[in-house]
């Protein structure tokens, strides 16, 4: 490389810091407050919320109540965009072949049954009702994968619109919520046996962190075999991603019979292979985990930051209920396949 080439690549770097760097500290903030709040007792104890959500909700009151200069956009956006996707790449640490054998294949088939089944679902019913494919979409995926993290990561391949995003994700939040307290009265109140209630908490409720709330009325074995199916779920961002990449979202900007390949969900996957096989020290997943943590809660607020009240308000009631029926689907059909296979 030639002394003009490194000149060059000198004035760019600098030029796209200068741009970026406003944004970057904004996001940074954001987020550090949000892994702290996430760590007290009211977000880990009372109301369990992840930072993720919680970076959200305080970068969507910032954009709203506090004018931001123009100069933060690049690095917001970066945020919500590019650091997602490294976010999602190394979620694959938080997964292993050997989860999925723990679980055996009554797990396995009431997260496919389900998970598909919800998605074929709201899509449907999302048209039905009018509501445009995309937000049906992220809808779907959030109540059927795992949240915010699945939201994030198909609308990292169809390119929606900000608050279709953020709406999908507040909704598995809401409706997850709703979840997280009524399941715990169910088991009680309904005599459930703890490996029944184990895979219908796991195979239905929206976030991992809501999972691990509900959990707490089972014993520790059960609580690991809720939690593990849960993010079992989280393996269906490949095939949904890739499958995907084949519909032409946008033909102004895409190609037609173009295909762009979601080299985030494939570099997950190769992250969960290396999770399974490279005995890796448990000290380095762990660290690689919180990193995750770290990278994703920076997404979120990106994604907060970029959005105003006014854009969510043009959601529309419709697309709520659908939240709401989409949620009870998932809820409803697991139980039953998993009774059914529980005998």
């Amino acid at each position: 490389m030639g002394k003009s080439h490194i000149q060059s690549f000198i004035r760019v770097a600098v030029l796209w810091t200068t741009e970026h760097l406003p944004g970057l500290i904004l996001v940074s903030a954001v987020t550090v407050i949000s892994v702290l709040l996430q760590s007290t007792t009211l977000f880990s104890k009372v109301l369990p919320l992840s930072s993720l959500i919680i970076a959200i909700i305080i970068g969507m009151l910032i954009k709203n109540f506090i004018p931001l200069p123009s100069s933060t956009q690049k690095g917001i956006r970066f945020s919500a965009k590019n650091i997602l996707r490294l976010a999602i790449i190394f979620l694959g640490f938080k997964l292993s072949i050997s989860h999925v054998l723990e679980v055996g294949p009554y797990a396995l088939i009431s997260i496919l049954v389900a998970s598909t089944s919800t998605i074929i679902f709201t899509i449907w019913l999302g048209r039905i009702m009018g509501i445009p494919f995309k937000r049906t979409l992220l809808l779907g995926s959030g109540v059927s994968i795992c949240g915010a993290s699945a939201v994030a990561a198909v609308d990292a391949v169809i390119q929606s619109n900000e608050e279709d995003a953020a709406f999908a994700i507040g909704a598995v939040t809401l409706f997850g919520t709703i979840f997280m307290f009524l399941y715990p009265a169910l088991h009680g109140l309904l005599h459930m046996p703890d490996m029944f209630y184990a895979l219908w908490a796991g195979s239905s409720i929206h976030e991992v962190a809501q999972v691990a709330a509900a959990s707490v009325v089972v014993s520790g074995q059960f609580k690991a075999i809720a939690s593990t199916v849960k993010m079992i779920r989280v393996l269906f961002i490949i095939p949904l991603t890739l499958i995907l990449t084949f519909i032409p979202w946008d033909d102004n900007v895409r190609d037609k019979g173009k295909i762009t390949i979601p080299w985030f969900a494939i570099f997950f996957f190769v992250m969960v292979l290396v999770n399974s096989f490279a005995r890796l020290p448990k000290n380095v997943v762990a660290g690689l985990i919180i990193f995750d943590n770290w990278l994703m809660t920076a997404a979120m607020a990106g994604l907060g930051l970029d959005l105003s009240f006014s854009a969510m308000t043009k959601i529309g009631s419709r697309a709520v209920i659908l939240g709401a029926v989409s949620s009870a689907f998932i809820s409803i059909l697991s139980a039953v396949v998993i009774g059914i296979l529980l005998g």
